[in-house]
């Protein structure tokens, strides 16, 4: 049953999930909204250049209906201004009769065609809804009007925002996916390593405990019956700290005033005690350092130096392997640091970066949670810091932690 803390963390959880899809969900609409502001802005701006364009043309038009100037200059501001014009445009008599027009999409330059006019006029009365109509007189005399559009430029630029939303809508979508999909396949890589990790913490002090029970019922053993059930004792308060170190991932657990040193000196013990099954010649040395005393959770911290200690044994030679842990108090600051070197075969640089994430092994039978582990309960759980600090190919390796002195 989850208790406060557990509760806690995971009601933490959904709340950042939480506001984390609804920053995901305002930073969209506030880009649409900056890409729809500075869009209708261009927008107007050419419309209003447009028009003063437009009323141009109608003083142009002017000049050439008028009998006083006439010859080559109009001509030229015929060809060249109102021919060339790349926005719709239609002139009409005083009647709204269709004249002239040009660059009226899907209408031709020319044409007698009654379907043609019938289209023309239908959007010369399209345009004088939207923009209204410029009077273009002569002498003070109504001869004839100019009815425009927008440029196609405008068109397509209103699509612009819809686009630009519809990408960044779907390349949120996707991410969302991505990162969903990334999330769940580490959470069952995580739940497939938790159960091998329970199976394998588990099964040290189980075998154990059958092995002197068997001895027990044979009556045939060199050992006296004080020591058998001291070592008994010894594994069922392990079987009691494993089921405690489970049930404090994921929580915030309790942490204490401890001496790191005697935390590390038992750690050390019991797997000195199992050396014969990892391989004789195996030698593990422990120097200890004043330190003061820290605030840690003594079953996590215990599960840390386990990681770091197994991941030491697999990597030395069973002959020649030597493995140690050192401890010491920063100079000048106030940290305490657990050293754990061996002379391995190291571990190569192309996967140094990666050995803390979850799932990621070098070993054939390994579920790689235990770096991740460790460096989630330094981190998270006591504020400190693990990291590779040393790596050579044939010569071992070094973690350090750094843990703060309360």
């Amino acid at each position: 049953m989850a208790g406060p803390a557990d509760k806690s963390l995971l009601s933490f959880n959904g709340r950042f999930h939480t506001l984390f899809k609804g920053f995901i969900l305002f930073g969209i609409c506030v880009i649409g909204a900056v890409f729809v502001y500075y869009t209708n802005i261009i927008i107007d701006d050419i419309r209003e250049s447009e028009e003063r364009i437009a009323r141009t043309y109608t003083s142009i038009w002017q000049l050439m209906a008028s009998e006083s100037v006439s010859g080559p200059v109009t001509s030229v501001l015929f060809d060249e201004v109102i021919l060339k014009s790349n926005f719709p445009i239609i002139v009409s008599d005083t009647l709204e009769n269709p004249l002239f027009w040009k660059a009226v999409p899907g209408i031709p330059p020319s044409s007698d065609d009654p379907r043609v006019l019938e289209e023309i006029r239908r959007k010369m009365l399209s345009m004088k809804a939207r923009k209204g109509e410029i009077p273009i007189y002569v002498d003070s005399v109504l001869i004839n009007k100019l009815f425009y559009d927008d440029p196609p430029v405008v068109g397509k630029l209103r699509w612009i925002p819809i686009v630009e939303m519809a990408l960044v809508v779907a390349f949120v979508i996707l991410a969302l996916v991505g990162f969903q999909h990334i999330r769940l396949s580490e959470q069952r890589s995580i739940w497939v390593g938790m159960a091998k990790e329970t199976a394998h913490q588990l099964g040290t002090p189980i075998t154990s405990l059958l092995g002197w029970i068997s001895l027990l019922k044979s009556g045939e053993t060199a050992y006296k019956a004080e020591e058998i059930y001291y070592r008994i004792d010894s594994d069922l308060k392990r079987l009691e700290s494993i089921a405690n170190r489970f049930g404090k991932i994921g929580s915030l657990p309790v942490r204490e005033l401890s001496q790191i040193n005697d935390l590390t000196a038992e750690v050390v013990q019991y797997f000195r005690d199992r050396l014969p099954h990892s391989g004789k010649g195996v030698q593990i040395h422990f120097i200890p350092g004043m330190l003061p005393e820290v605030m840690v959770n003594p079953d996590l911290y215990d599960w840390v130096i386990e990681n770091l200690l197994k991941n030491a044994l697999e990597a030395v030679d069973s002959k020649t392997g030597e493995i140690y842990v050192k401890s010491w108090t920063v100079p000048g600051e106030k940290k305490i640091v657990i050293e754990v070197t061996d002379n391995g075969r190291g571990i190569p640089r192309r996967d140094m970066r990666k050995i803390f994430r979850p799932g990621f092994t070098t070993k054939k039978r390994g579920w790689g949670l235990g770096l991740s582990l460790a460096r989630r309960i330094v981190r998270e759980y006591h504020g400190g810091s693990i990291a590779l600090t040393k790596t050579e190919a044939g010569r071992g390796s070094t973690f350090t932690i750094r843990l703060p002195v309360s």
